[in-house]
């Protein structure tokens, strides 16, 4: 079985960087990511690809001919890649601007980063692409109204005239306080919201309208709060109200929120919720595809 150009990209990024650490700080992923990548290589080829010791990277003999024919492999698909048009988006019809909106709150999290389109721009450099952050109503009202091309949101949309692919799914986190009584578990039960002072789900109707029926369908009747949209009204919600609030797991929160926690809920509780890649049935499909393809890969 032959490894993925994706795969050769990392072996190679791994050895010219030296660690699965720098290589993974150029593509924006883990280390794990990276390292796992790499490994799996070495099971489809049945070879060692590094040393097996020392701290910096080293290629084997026979990794250091796989590096050398990977590398020439890579720089032959960017030619083709430049050949056919950015890999056929630039290709499409007004392909050179792209406009994508991700849905976002300043202090409840981000469906999508910036950096989950280095990739993408790596892999394009011709198109333009402008990424804008805006509530989840706000993607979907502009991308009806053609202000943007494509957006992310949580859910898939369910509005006429629109198309929508899965890219990935978001991990919803309960953000507390250090000293609340829940700040020092490993992992929640939605069970453990009974009766605790919960902040409503941010803007998304869909969101909100999924965490509440969740939480009735098990019988879970949290204090429901209702904040206003300010850092200040947080914190102090957080640290002097004892409450909690769920955010999605973006790791901003302790440059937001100092002396916090984000709890992650346990597995099977139903707090991973999909997100979607949506634009106008109009649209050039093979952009599009192209795009989804590229999120699902940085991810």
């Amino acid at each position: 079985m032959s490894p993925s150009i994706e795969q050769l990209d990392r072996f190679v990024r791994s050895a010219r960087a030296g660690s699965y650490s720098a290589a993974a700080q150029e593509l924006y992923v883990s280390p794990q990511t990276v390292s796992k990548s790499v490994h799996d290589m070495e099971h489809k080829l049945n070879i060692v690809l590094f040393e097996p010791t020392g701290r910096r990277l080293r290629p084997t003999a026979r990794g250091a001919q796989v590096l050398h024919r990977a590398s020439e492999v890579l720089e032959g698909v960017d030619d083709i890649r430049r050949i056919c048009g950015d890999g056929g988006l630039s290709s499409a019809a007004g392909a050179s601007r792209l406009r994508v909106a991700v849905a976002s709150s300043p202090l409840r999290g981000s469906v999508m980063l910036e950096r989950d389109f280095c990739d993408f721009r790596r892999r394009c450099p011709r198109v333009a692409l402008d990424v804008s952050f805006l509530s989840s109503g706000s993607c979907l009202s502009e991308l009806r109204s053609g202000a943007v091309d494509a957006a992310v949101v949580p859910g898939r949309p369910g509005s006429e005239g629109l198309v929508s692919e899965r890219v990935d799914s978001v991990e919803l986190r309960l953000l507390v306080s250090r000293g609340h009584a829940l700040a020092s578990r490993k992992a929640l039960a939605l069970a453990d919201l009974e009766g605790a002072l919960l902040a409503e789900p941010y803007d998304s109707r869909w969101l909100k309208a999924t965490v509440l029926e969740l939480l009735s369908r098990h019988g879970v009747r949290p204090r429901m709060a209702s904040l206003e949209m300010s850092a200040a009204r947080h914190h102090g919600f957080l640290h002097e109200d004892g409450g909690a609030v769920l955010v999605i797991c973006d790791g901003r929160y302790p440059e937001q929120f100092p002396d916090v926690e984000a709890v992650p809920f346990a597995e099977g509780e139903g707090m991973e919720l999909p997100t979607y890649l949506a634009w106008r049935r109009e649209a050039p499909a093979a952009r599009m595809a192209a795009l989804a393809e590229c999120l699902r890969d940085s991810r």
